[in-house]
């Protein structure tokens, strides 16, 4: 809320600073000389800001400029990991990072949560040749992110799996599951990426993303302890949790696997039973 005993002309300072600051730096990592007004920013600056005993008034702003984009990147670089060694530090930036940033800025307190629209940007905004690749690259770290700081639901239970009602009520899973159907096995290129730092990446072959032709399913998830976890799981299995995600009861579950091929009913004889089991133990289920 607006407090309408600040000064005028403090508010106007503030303003100016953060229309500065989020301007991007250069290649040089050098402030832009030119203020959004149009005036060369070292008069502009002057009116804001004084001197100090050696930098000039555009100097003093450009190290808030500089450090605003160098925090911002960083974090974003932590926070989605598995972009890096593929296409560099600098293409990530100036290709991704930078323009995301520019049309959703943080607005959170936290930097921890500057990454919540990156996928939705890339979406929306990126049309590179490896869009599909890059994009389940976001969305798979975002998801190592989100799962671990999001809150837990109270998880179904083995007594609530024994009531009558069970398979009629509306069940769903943990905020901190995600459900991931992959051409490539990226959760084990992420592992053995993050054995060296990147740098070491611009000089030794990167692991394979497609050893194998197939498709993946994986499910990831914070256990007990609070730590993310993730396991490859059969295709009835992603589906099934899938209905979960978006809510259904055990009854509706079934009706639509009954509908489904022979293979899948004979696998979900198999194996349903032992899966809810483990569900319900892993407190999936809510």
């Amino acid at each position: 809320m607006l407090d309408v005993k600040i000064p005028e002309e403090l508010k106007e300072t503030q303003y100016w600073f953060g229309r500065i600051i989020e301007r991007p730096i250069d290649e040089e990592n050098r402030i832009d000389p030119i203020a959004p007004s149009g005036e060369p920013l070292e008069v502009e600056a002057a009116r804001h800001i004084a001197a100090s005993a050696t930098l000039r008034p555009m100097q003093r702003i450009e190290i808030y400029n500089q450090q605003y984009w160098w925090r911002l990147l960083n974090a974003l670089q932590e926070t989605f990991p598995l972009m890096i060694p593929l296409i560099g530090y600098r293409r990530f930036n100036r290709e991704i990072a930078i323009p995301y940033l520019l049309k959703y800025p943080s607005i959170h307190w936290s930097v921890v949560l500057i990454g919540d629209r990156l996928v939705q940007w890339m979406k929306e905004e990126y049309h590179g040749n490896d869009r599909e690749l890059l994009i389940n690259m976001a969305t798979v770290d975002w998801a190592f992110n989100y799962s671990f700081i999001v809150e837990e639901v109270p998880p179904l239970t083995t007594a609530d799996m024994e009531t009558e009602t069970i398979s009629s009520r509306v069940l769903h899973t943990q905020p901190h599951l995600a459900l991931f159907k992959l051409d490539c096995d990226l959760f084990k290129f992420r592992q053995e990426c993050q054995k060296h730092p990147n740098e070491y990446w611009t000089e030794h072959p990167l692991p394979d993303l497609y050893s194998e032709q197939k498709t993946y399913f994986f499910v990831l998830y914070r256990n007990h302890h609070d730590d993310i976890s993730w396991k490859e799981i059969s295709m009835l299995e992603y589906h099934l949790l899938s209905l979960f995600q978006n809510g259904t009861t055990i009854d509706q579950a079934c009706e639509w696997l009954e509908q489904q091929e022979a293979s899948l009913i004979q696998d979900a004889e198999e194996n349903l039973q032992k899966w809810f089991q483990e569900w319900t133990a892993r407190g999936w289920l809510v």
